[in-house]
């Protein structure tokens, strides 16, 4: 296997899709994050999960929180109500916007995969 073809592989074990085609070079930025950064043996899958929609919901990268949360609620990371959760434990830390964002994504995704999760 070529190191073009484990990139790819890489970001399909997380992302549970392809990476886009039509640019080598992002592929090869997001190399370090999927081949070595989420390789990693101290945290689980599922603490990556959190952290990294946490990392995103709180610095307002609320447009890519969708392209996070389908793959762990696809893999069982996470659930619908642990994501729901999530948002109101985000809204206290990070703010209103930012959980409305979660909150938002979590919804639309959970739509798409034809998902329910209790609404409190």
């Amino acid at each position: 296997m070529d190191n073009k073809e484990a990139d790819r592989v890489a970001w399909n074990n997380i992302m549970l899709d392809d990476p886009p085609d039509h640019d080598d070079l992002y592929l090869r930025f997001t190399k370090r994050v999927f081949s070595d950064v989420w390789a990693r043996p101290r945290l689980g899958r599922r603490e990556r999960r959190l952290t990294t929609l946490t990392a995103i919901a709180a610095t307002g990268n609320g447009a890519i929180l969708p392209f996070h949360m389908k793959p762990a609620l696809e893999a069982g990371d996470l659930t619908t109500d642990e994501l729901a959760e999530w948002v109101v434990h985000l809204a206290h830390y990070a703010g209103w916007p930012a959980s409305a964002q979660a909150y938002t994504a979590l919804r639309t995704v959970a739509a798409e995969l034809g998902l329910e999760f209790e609404d409190e």
